[in-house]
């Protein structure tokens, strides 16, 4: 009797423990997208803390200019979507009017422009796309 109270005390332990992972649960899309830094619509990307929407990802991308050392670590890009409430109609994510944080309008959480971490509210980051840089040209993928 004891061992069986014992293991089923460890089962309930482990099985609580054992949480799914929402941020494994956020919707993989393909993403392949080419932004031109040239184009007069994404004039903010040429100068560190501009930032611009763009098309991609489940609910659209944010791309932020870093640094401004021509290389692709210059850009953060990451998906529109709210990490903590992705599949909900209010986690589209907008940038505050400070340009330093995207804001979910869902509980208000906020997360970190520059890298992504999460902020005030917020549980998880943002999620990242990769980015290659030719110098004119970002190019966008998971």
């Amino acid at each position: 009797m004891r061992l069986f109270t014992l293991l089923t005390l460890l089962t309930a332990l482990v099985a609580s423990g054992c949480k799914k992972n929402q941020a494994n649960d956020f919707p993989n899309v393909q993403v392949q997208e080419v932004l031109y830094l040239n184009n007069p619509s994404n004039q903010a990307l040429q100068n560190p803390g501009g930032w611009v929407y763009a098309e991609g990802g489940y609910r659209g991308l944010i791309v932020y200019r870093r640094y401004l050392n021509n290389t692709a670590n210059d850009f953060a890009v990451y998906d529109r979507a709210c990490p903590e409430h992705f599949n909900q109609s209010c986690s589209q994510l907008a940038i505050s009017a400070d340009d330093i944080f995207a804001e979910c309008s869902c509980q208000q959480e906020k997360y970190v422009l520059f890298d992504g971490s999460p902020g005030e509210g917020a549980a998880r980051g943002l999620v990242p796309y990769a980015v290659n840089f030719d110098g004119q040209v970002l190019f966008i993928s998971n």
